[in-house]
């Protein structure tokens, strides 16, 4: 008896240890699906004449395929039928937060940007000397969007408005919260799914390049608390993009001037 229920626990340990290597790959199969269709739009801006067409329409391909099997895998994560990977999407089919959820949101949102905001006043004043004003991120995105001209200002809007908060909230938190969860304590994932986000933002990896990591941190928490206190990816989705998108408004106001 004591041999068998030995023989139970280790049979255990093996399934835990493989559904968790399971859900490992998974996600960083998701991560480097995502990677890659950025990397191939942005690059586009980098190439010119057929080949940045090319580059786009590759990029496009890329970012629709993963759309498409991120939110079929949130909707069956064990098995894929191709009857329901055929089916069209319908905004009608968007689980939208509800109009009390809104409050929450705005709250969560304002409580993210005051800590974004105390941060750069704290950076500003005692991390001067080590940082440049804007985050390593933010400046090589403002050098791309004056590379191509209007097309990579275009392109780029494209990208940080509606692509980029879309693609990485299927990634951060619909992809994360759905393989790694913790039922027990979901603030433990609130946290890791705002700490990659944050670390997938910064432009380098030195230790001076860890001063750019807190506002990130500080938005990425926010975005997965709403996601976690709603149940519902449209909420993180449409926070995101309202964040990205108000701040590259102001930025190419000040590139129009």
């Amino acid at each position: 008896m004591k041999h068998f229920t030995a023989f139970l626990k280790q049979h255990q340990r093996i399934t835990w240890t493989a559904t968790s290597l399971y859900k490992v790959l998974a996600w960083l199969c998701f991560f480097f699906f995502e990677y890659l269709a950025m990397a191939m739009l942005q690059g586009s801006i980098l190439v010119s004449g057929r080949e940045r067409y090319l580059w786009l329409f590759c990029g496009f391909l890329l970012s629709y395929s993963f759309i498409r099997f991120a939110f079929q895998t949130l909707k069956q994560p064990m098995q894929v039928h191709a009857k329901r990977i055929r089916q069209r999407f319908s905004f009608k089919k968007v689980d939208w937060p509800k109009q009390s959820e809104w409050l929450n949101l705005a709250g969560i949102y304002l409580i993210s940007l005051s800590g974004m905001m105390i941060w750069g006043v704290f950076e500003q004043l005692f991390l001067s000397k080590w940082t440049s004003g804007t985050t390593e991120n933010q400046a090589a995105l403002d050098d791309l969007m004056h590379f191509s001209g209007i097309y990579s200002t275009v392109v780029l809007s494209f990208i940080i408005v509606l692509m980029g908060p879309l693609m990485e909230e299927l990634v951060f938190r619909g992809l994360f919260f759905h393989y790694f969860k913790w039922a027990k304590a979901p603030w433990v994932t609130v946290i890791l799914s705002g700490l990659l986000f944050g670390l997938y933002h910064l432009g380098s990896y030195t230790w001076l390049s860890l001063l750019d990591l807190p506002p990130y941190l500080i938005i990425g928490i926010g975005l997965a608390y709403a996601y976690n206190k709603t149940g519902k990816l449209s909420s993180s989705i449409l926070m995101h993009m309202f964040h990205n998108g108000w701040i590259q408004g102001m930025s190419l106001l000040v590139l129009l001037r």
